[in-house]
C-alpha cells in the first residue's frame, strides 16, 4: 500500500490542457445534484422497489431508509474529502487504486461499470413497456416492440450524453422539476386521500411501522437495508463529474443529494403505502405507481404517473451512461483499459468512444435479454446483486477515505468525526450488510455465481491488464498517465 501524506493533500496531476481533457468548470452544484438524483431515479426506483420493500419489511419501509441515512451520509463525506484531494472522473477507481492498491482500484472500477451497465439494461425494458402501454396492452406485451422502443430511448439519451455534460444537466433539470413536483403533489394527495376522505381499504400509520418486529424481525430488516442501499445508490454520480464541476462542488453535491433522497423516499413511501392493503399492492406490483395514481385521481392521473415513471427512468438511464462512460474514460486514460476508451471529442469535450460504446452495449444487452431467454435470466440474476455491488464500492470508497486521511484524523474533533467516525461507520455498515446477506442466504447460488463471479472476474482482468498494458498505474499509482495519453490521442480524436 502507498502512504500518501494526509495533512495537506494536493492534486495528483495538473489540469488537462485545453481541448484534451473533459470540459472543466461547466457544472454548478445544482447541476451536479440533479444529475446525481437522476441517477438514483426516485420515481423509477419507487416504482421498482415499493412493492418489494412492502413484501420484505411489511409497512416498516421508513426504517431501512432511515437506518441507511447516517452511514451513507458518512460515505458521502468520504467522497467529499477524497474529491478535495483529487477530483477524478474515475472517482473510486482512482482513489482506491492510488491510495490503497492498483488491483483493488481496478476491481472497484470494474464493479462500478458492472453496476451501471447491467443497471441500465434493467431500465430499458420498462421504458418500452411503459411507453407502449399508452397505445395498446397487446403492443406492451410484444417483446420485439418493447425492445425496439427501448432501443430508441437508449439511443436518444446516448446522443444527449455524447453532445456534452451541460446538455445532460439541462435534460436532468427539465425532468427533475416535473418529476419531483409530481412526487410531492401525489404524496400530499395520498395523505389527504387516506386521512381526509375516510376511504375504505386504506391503511393508517401505526407505531409498529417503526419497529424491528413490525418489519418482520432482524433478518427481514437487513434484507430491507439492501433494498434501501439500492434506492440511494446513484448519488455518487456527483463524483464522476468532478473534473467537469466548478471548483470542488462535486463533494458537497453528493451530500446534498443523499439528504434530498432521504426526504423524497421516506415521505413518498409512507404516503403511498397506505393507499391500499399490502396484498392489494402486491397484486398491482408490476405497475404500482400507476395503481397509486388511479386510486388517488382516476385514469388521467394514472397516465400522468406513468409519464413520470417513464421520464424518471429516461433521466436515470442517461445519468447512468454519463457515469459509466467517465469511469471507463478514466481507466482508459490511465491505460488499465485500452487507451481507446480515453479518447475525448475535441468539439464536445465528452468521453466520446466510451459513451457511444456503453450506450450501444446496452442496446445489445436489451435485445439479447429479450430474444434469448438464457441471457435474460442471467441478467436478472446479476440485477439481484446490484445492491451488494453498490455496497461493495461504497465500502471501498469509505475505507479509502479513512486510510488516506489517517494521519490527520486525530488532529482535531472535526477531523475525527468527519474523517474517521462517519466514513468508518459507513464502511463498517456496508461490510456488515454484505457479510450478513451472504451468510444468511439472501441471494441464491445462481445469483452469487453470476453476480459475484462476473465481479471477481475483474481481478483476473486487472492481472492481465498489468501484464499486457504495462500501465504505470500499477507501478506508480500516484502518477497519472492522463496528460501523456491525451497528448498522444490529440491528433486523432473524433469530432
Amino acid at each position: 500500500m502507498s502512504s500518501p501524506a494526509s495533512s495537506a493533500p494536493a492534486p495528483a496531476h495538473a489540469p488537462d490542457p485545453p481541448g484534451r481533457g473533459l470540459k472543466a468548470g461547466v457544472l454548478r452544484i445544482g447541476d451536479i445534484v440533479v444529475l446525481s438524483m437522476a441517477s438514483s431515479g426516485p420515481t423509477q426506483s419507487i416504482a421498482v422497489t415499493l412493492a418489494v420493500l412492502l413484501a420484505t419489511v411489511n409497512y416498516s419501509t421508513f426504517l431501512p431508509i432511515f437506518i441507511c441515512l447516517i452511514p451513507i451520509l458518512g460515505i458521502a463525506i468520504g467522497y467529499q474529502r477524497l474529491n478535495a484531494w483529487q477530483p477524478s472522473a474515475g472517482a473510486t477507481y482512482s482513489w482506491v487504486g492510488r491510495a490503497l492498491n492498483p488491483h483493488a482500484g481496478f476491481f472497484a472500477g470494474w464493479i462500478m461499470l458492472m453496476y451501471y451497465c447491467v443497471g441500465t439494461t434493467s431500465l430499458t425494458v420498462p421504458l418500452g413497456t411503459y411507453m407502449l402501454t399508452f397505445f395498446s396492452n397487446t403492443a406492451a406485451s410484444n417483446v420485439y416492440a418493447v425492445a425496439a422502443v427501448g432501443s430508441g430511448f437508449d439511443i436518444l439519451v446516448l446522443i444527449i450524453a455524447a453532445l456534452g455534460i451541460k446538455l445532460s444537466a439541462r435534460f436532468s433539470w427539465g425532468w427533475a422539476i416535473f418529476e419531483y413536483g409530481l412526487l410531492v403533489g401525489f404524496s400530499i394527495a395520498a395523505i389527504v386521500y387516506i386521512y381526509g376522505n375516510h376511504h375504505p381499504h386504506t391503511v393508517h400509520v401505526t407505531s409498529s411501522w417503526f419497529t424491528v418486529s413490525g418489519a418482520g424481525g432482524f433478518s427481514a430488516l437487513v434484507s430491507g437495508l439492501l433494498l434501501a442501499i439500492f434506492l440511494y445508490s446513484g448519488w455518487d454520480t456527483a463524483a464522476y463529474v468532478g473534473e467537469e464541476a466548478r471548483g470542488k462542488q462535486a463533494g458537497p453535491a453528493a451530500i446534498t443529494s443523499v439528504a434530498l433522497l432521504f426526504v423524497i423516499y421516506s415521505v413518498t413511501m409512507l404516503a403511498f403505502q397506505g393507499i391500499a392493503p399490502n396484498h392489494v399492492m402486491q397484486a398491482n406490483a408490476a405497475n404500482i405507481l400507476a395503481f397509486v395514481g388511479q386510486r388517488i385521481g382516476g385514469s388521467f392521473w394514472k397516465n400522468v404517473m406513468i409519464v413520470a415513471v417513464l421520464g424518471g427512468t429516461l433521466a436515470s438511464l442517461q445519468a447512468a451512461i454519463v457515469s459509466s462512460s467517465r469511469i471507463s474514460f478514466a481507466m482508459g486514460r490511465d491505460r488499465v483499459f485500452p487507451r481507446w476508451f480515453g479518447a475525448v471529442s475535441e468539439k464536445h469535450r465528452t468521453p466520446w468512444n466510451a459513451t457511444i460504446l456503453l450506450g450501444l452495449l446496452n442496446v445489445v444487452f436489451l435485445w439479447g435479454s429479450t430474444l434469448i431467454g438464457s441471457i435474460g435470466r442471467a441478467l436478472n440474476d446479476i440485477v439481484s446483486t446490484l445492491g451488494l455491488m453498490a455496497a461493495s464500492f461504497y465500502l471501498l470508497t469509505a475505507g479509502t477515505a479513512v486510510w488516506y486521511y489517517r494521519r490527520s484524523i486525530l488532529a482535531n474533533a472535526g477531523n475525527l468525526v468527519l474523517g474517521g467516525i462517519l466514513p468508518g461507520l459507513g464502511a463498517a455498515f456496508m461490510a456488515f450488510v454484505i457479510i450478513y446477506s451472504l451468510a444468511t442466504g439472501s441471494l441464491n447460488g445462481i445469483e452469487i455465481t453470476f453476480g459475484f463471479g462476473l465481479a471477481l472476474f475483474g481481478l483476473v482482468l486487472s492481472v492481465i491488464s498489468k501484464r499486457v498494458g504495462k500501465s504505470v498505474f500499477y507501478t506508480e499509482p500516484m502518477t497519472s498517465q492522463g496528460d501523456a495519453a491525451e497528448a498522444e490521442l490529440a491528433g486523432s480524436q473524433p469530432t
